[in-house]
């Protein structure tokens, strides 16, 4: 089962979600710790593209945050398909259904996984 507090944040991606058939998308923020960094976490996937948006704010200072889109084979091997800091594509190939995670400067208490997504 997956669990993820969703936040309602006006965004580009939840718009996107919201107007394109086929589309999903979700918002993730928390603090981990009291005095310790805000992790901001949004993902959309549209068209076989898996869009995912990190940012962090640490002592009030915003900035990108490391993310990486992670695929899950079906023996439950995980690859990292595309990182980087603040946004990170990932374009599907084929029409196999995919399943993919997120990790990287994301909140640890929330998870937040996309779970299994059609390509094509």
């Amino acid at each position: 089962m997956r669990k993820l507090r969703l936040i309602a944040a006006p965004s580009a991606a939840a718009l996107a979600a919201l107007l394109v058939p086929g589309a999903t998308s979700a918002v993730a923020s928390t603090t981990d710790l009291p005095g310790a960094c805000q992790y901001y976490t949004d993902y959309d996937f549209v068209y076989g593209q898996l869009n995912l948006y990190a940012s962090k704010t640490c002592n009030g200072v915003s900035q990108p945050g490391y993310a990486v889109i992670e695929k899950v084979g079906a023996g439950g091997n995980i690859t990292a398909v595309a990182y980087g800091f603040g946004i990170v594509h990932y374009t599907c190939q084929g029409t196999a259904v995919n399943t993919f995670r997120f990790d990287g400067e994301i909140n640890k208490q929330v998870i937040l996984d996309p779970g299994a997504l059609p390509c094509g």
